[in-house]
C-alpha cells in the first residue's frame, strides 16, 4: 500500500515537474511576443501589478491547455477521471499549480521528505531498531 501511494506520489510530482518547465517556457515566449506583458508605462504606478497579474493568468492558460493536451497520456499513470467535466476541472488545478513557481516546490519537497522519513520509521521499527 505504501509503496503504490509512493509511486502515485512521485508520478503527480515528476508531471507537474514537467509541466511547471513547460509551462514557464511557454509563458516566457509569449511574454516575449505580447509586448503589453513584457512592459507598462512607468507613470502609472499599479502597472507592474497589473502586468504580473496578467502574466499570472496567462501561465495558469497555458498550464491548462498543455494539462488538456497531455491528459489521456497521464490519466491512467495519476488515476485521474474520464468523463469530460473532471477532465477541465483537473486541467485548470494543474494550470495552476504549475504556474506556482517555487512555493509548490518547496511544498512539493517537504511532502516527500516527510513520506521518505515516515518510511524510514517504519523500516526501523520493522528491523526492531
Amino acid at each position: 500500500m505504501t509503496t503504490d501511494f509512493t509511486s502515485s506520489l512521485t508520478a503527480w510530482i515528476a508531471f507537474v515537474a514537467g509541466l511547471s518547465v513547460a509551462t514557464e517556457r511557454v509563458t516566457e515566449i509569449l511574454k516575449g511576443y505580447l509586448g503589453k506583458l513584457a512592459f507598462e508605462r512607468e507613470d502609472d504606478p499599479k502597472a507592474e501589478e497589473r502586468r504580473k497579474a496578467r502574466i499570472q493568468i496567462l501561465a495558469i492558460v497555458v498550464g491548462a491547455v498543455l494539462s488538456f493536451v497531455t491528459y489521456q497520456q497521464i490519466q491512467p499513470a495519476l488515476k485521474l477521471p474520464a468523463d469530460a467535466w473532471s477532465r477541465v476541472a483537473i486541467c485548470i488545478v494543474f494550470g495552476a499549480m504549475a504556474s506556482g513557481g517555487s512555493g509548490l516546490w518547496n511544498s512539493a519537497l517537504d511532502i516527500v521528505r516527510e513520506v521518505n522519513k515516515q518510511k524510514q520509521v517504519l523500516t526501523d521499527k520493522l528491523k526492531g531498531k
